[in-house]
């Protein structure tokens, strides 16, 4: 009968993770669970916006080109709402920022609504509305990061960041397959 061998002597072995990701932050914080959910919702309302801007530009022009300048003339404000966007999150509080940019989301996103129900024809002021709801989206980013510490254990913030970037991907995933389908089964 042999014995078995001693456990090797030196530095630990490293613990083993689990082979799919640890939810730990959305069981232990109501908050932060409150806070990634609300995140994948508005994730996904803002890309099927993108898809109806997308369409509405291009039903109005019919030019691809058009399409892709949305993209194009929000990108510098988006930078610039980045920058900004942490420096006041850290001046001001980041609750009440991330609140008075979501406030501006809405009403941007409303607008929208607005332009395509009146039938409106004016690119210009898409292309505004567009760039006003992705200022406020990155405004909105930056706050959430920058909130997300001060709910969770520091232990706990890789396991928060893996959620976050899956959300990302869901957000960017299911919101243009749904608009896809309301496309196709609304018009």
């Amino acid at each position: 009968m042999s014995a078995t061998p001693p456990p090797p002597s030196g530095p630990a072995a490293p613990a083993r993770r689990p082979l799919f990701v640890d939810v730990t932050p959305l069981r232990t914080s109501p908050a932060f669970a409150r806070l990634f959910a609300g995140s994948a919702i508005s994730g996904i309302g803002t890309q099927l916006t993108l898809v109806a801007v997308g369409l509405e530009i291009f039903e109005i022009t019919r030019s691809t080109f058009a399409v892709a300048l949305v993209g194009v003339v929000s990108l510098v404000p988006m930078i610039l709402a980045g920058l900004y966007g942490g420096m006041l999150a850290d001046a001001f509080d980041r609750r009440k920022v991330a609140l008075v940019a979501a406030v501006f989301a809405w009403l941007s996103t409303a607008a929208i609504a607005l332009h395509a129900y009146l039938g409106l024809h004016e690119v210009w002021l898409l292309y505004l509305l567009t760039t006003v709801n992705a200022v406020a989206g990155t405004m909105i980013a930056t706050s959430r990061a920058s909130i997300v510490p001060r709910l969770l254990p520091r232990e706990l913030l890789p396991a928060a960041s893996a959620l976050s970037g899956i959300s990302m991907g869901l957000m960017l995933t299911v919101g243009p397959a749904l608009a896809g389908v309301l496309v196709a089964g609304v018009g």
